[in-house]
């Protein structure tokens, strides 16, 4: 212990730990980021906090590469490599204590980001399962990785360039990758998804109901610490047989990682398991918003009813919010627990809000202006939404010429030009607004 104590004051080991809290933490603290706060934040559930924390490692792989490789080239620069050849100590014992206090000072710079985001898992009571440990075992292998790898490139090439330019093709690899793991970029078309995983840092995580599949966790693990034991090779040998831990790993990796990044996650039943209320069910990831929404969804159906195909159940979906849809099925009122719209209300409120929930046409649950006038019609003209201040102009101008034209027509035509508009919405064919103002007939 003493020896490696007097090592960390001798390299770069110290600096890269502050330096990795600061711009882990900071990006999570100061940015506000993940700059959602749904069901798959960094700070609310198990497995999303550790996703969140490998997808950072697009900023701290490059950094962590970068201050290897200064250490890397500590004897070359220093004009001592050939004094040091002549020392009966071995290269291997020598260079393993920088490498070990390097990887070390990486690794709890690391885990302290990943603990701290944990903590507030916990705080938040999170949904816990076990489908964490991999990814967070690939996260460190990472690591490790990053700082194997620079320390061979010091090592090989001491030179004063070749820091920054380490941690700049890092950057730059890193975030191709990671951009090609990414479902629907422009990257991902041309990169194959087998390729993409083999990134240092993970793919943005998209919903909390799914898990990273078996293969690829094991895959990336395999690759990880392939490359991890190639650049201690190289560091303490620089002989030819040190790329081998690298190509048997990516030998094992490529063939059991999925041909489409659609199979890199798979659904994860217990966090979507239904609970039920009556007509109203919600996740059992979101178990606890039950008692909140039941009494208002009843209500909400109630009114509902009036209109023909009215939904007769509330059921939450677990569709990640960047997926499109087209007409649902019509006795469903589909809602999503993480939608703004849906986020911290309750009572009167989120009744309004479920009123003004339109189906699936063109993305998750989401109020309209057409959706929202038809469910200020169902309640009586109740006066503004819960979020008008935030939609301003765009919704209450509209709530308020179109709704008052309405109640100025006869029941009768209300009620046509009202079931009409809902239809619409619910086979995504027409325009509610327009049918709502008579525009179309």
């Amino acid at each position: 212990m003493s020896v490696l104590r007097t090592e960390a004051r001798r390299t770069i080991a110290p600096w890269l730990l502050f330096v990795l809290l600061a711009v882990g933490l900071g990006f999570f603290f100061l940015f506000s980021g993940p700059w959602w706060k749904d069901a798959d934040a960094w700070n609310l559930q198990w497995t999303p906090s550790i996703l969140w924390s490998r997808y950072l490692l697009s900023l701290l792989w490059p950094i962590i590469v970068c201050a290897a490789a200064i250490q890397g080239m500590r004897d070359r620069r220093s004009g001592m490599d050939e004094l040091l050849a002549t020392t009966p100590l071995p290269v291997a014992r020598r260079t393993a204590k920088v490498g070990l206090v390097i990887g070390l000072s990486a690794v709890v710079g690391y885990l302290v980001i990943v603990a701290v985001g944990l903590g507030q898992v916990i705080a938040n009571d999170g949904m816990f399962t076990f489908t964490w440990v991999l990814p967070l075992l690939v996260g460190v292998a990472s690591v490790v990785a990053g700082a194997a790898v620079g320390l061979a490139v010091g090592r090989l090439l001491p030179h004063p360039l070749t820091a920054p330019a380490a941690g700049v093709v890092a950057l730059v690899v890193g975030v191709l990758l990671q951009v090609a793991g990414e479902r629907g970029s422009a990257v991902q078309q041309t990169v194959p998804n087998r390729i993409a995983l083999l990134s240092p840092a993970g793919a943005q995580p998209r919903s909390a109901f799914v898990d990273p599949v078996l293969s690829v966790s094991i895959g990336q693990l395999c690759w990880l610490l392939g490359l991890a034991a190639t650049g201690f090779l190289v560091l303490a040998t620089r002989r030819w047989f040190a790329v081998l831990p690298a190509v048997v790993g990516l030998a094992v990796a490529i063939p059991i990682f999925p041909a489409a990044a659609a199979d890199n996650f798979v659904d994860n039943p217990s966090a979507a398991a239904p609970v039920c209320e009556g007509p109203v069910c919600v996740t059992t990831l979101h178990a606890e918003w039950l008692s909140t929404v039941a009494g208002p969804g009843k209500d909400a159906l109630a009114l509902l009813a009036k209109l023909p195909s009215a939904p007769t159940r509330i059921v939450e979906t677990t569709t990640p919010v960047n997926i499109s849809h087209g007409p649902g099925d019509p006795s469903t009122l589909v809602v999503r627990r993480d939608d703004y719209a849906l986020r911290d209300v309750s009572g009167h409120d989120l009744e309004y809000e479920l009123l003004a929930i339109a189906p699936y046409c063109s993305g998750p649950p989401t109020g309209t202006q057409a959706s929202y006038i038809i469910a200020a019609w169902l309640l009586g003209d109740p006066g503004a939404p819960p979020h008008a201040d935030v939609y301003g102009a765009w919704l209450t101008t509209p709530m308020h010429d179109v709704g008052a034209q309405l109640r100025a027509l006869p029941a009768s035509e209300q009620f046509a030009r009202v079931s009409a508009a809902y239809q619409a919405e619910q086979t995504c064919s027409g325009d509610p607004y327009a049918l709502l103002t008579g525009a179309t007939r």
